[in-house]
């Protein structure tokens, strides 16, 4: 492993400064098959040069607002963004996903997510939702294979050694339901490797008739 670096679409998140996210939100004080998941993942590599994801900030990506800084986009704009996405993800189901396999990756902890599909069909509708409002330059995240972050790396470490010890814990997997898409203004910590965010627009999947 090696120390995670926190990235503004394919670049360096700038310093002090918070960003405009479209997170799943990973609640496990509703999912005690998650919660004890990755609670496991935490136990097993104890000693580890690890800052370990606190459980109200996990979450996975669905997608990242690159063009402004948060404190460059008014409300004016952000309103706009979340009517369109309610218009569009009223059209997306609810779904559910398998949490796990738990994996040591290059720069950190995270758990495997599938099938694919669901949150690739999500992903797709909140890019080309946040393209139409705010144009190209708004979603040059790279996104890609979708995960759970459990841990961010601190300092080099060895994976091989993680990968052992993280293939013992039990359960390896874990359902989690996704019924919405939550906007958040996320702020990043590059010295101790943590996130926190503040929670802004919940936007639910799915008609509500």
């Amino acid at each position: 492993m090696r120390p995670f670096i926190f990235q503004r679409a394919d670049g360096k998140w700038p310093e002090g400064a918070t960003l405009l996210h479209l997170y799943l939100k990973v609640d496990v004080s509703r999912n005690p098959e998650l919660a004890a998941l990755v609670q496991g993942a935490r136990k097993a590599l104890e000693g580890f040069p690890l800052s370990h994801v606190a459980d109200p900030w996990l979450h996975i990506t669905a997608d990242q607002i690159t063009d402004q800084i948060a404190s460059e986009i008014p409300q004016d704009e952000r309103d706009l963004l979340v009517a369109e996405l309610a218009k569009r993800l009223c059209e997306v189901e609810p779904f559910d996903l398998m949490v796990g396999s738990v994996l040591s990756s290059r720069f950190g902890v995270i758990a495997d997510l599938h099938p694919d599909g669901p949150l690739v069909d999500l992903h797709q509708v909140v890019r080309s939702t946040i393209r139409d409002v705010r144009g190209e330059e708004a979603v040059r995240y790279p996104w890609g294979v979708q995960h759970l972050t459990i841990s961010y790396a601190v300092q080099e470490a060895d994976s091989d050694e993680a990968q052992r010890r993280l293939r013992r814990v039990r359960p390896g997997h874990a359902p989690l339901h996704i019924d919405a898409v939550h906007l958040v203004d996320v702020t990043a910590d590059s010295t101790a490797k943590t996130i926190a965010w503040e929670h802004l627009r919940e936007i639910l999947l799915g008609r509500r008739d």
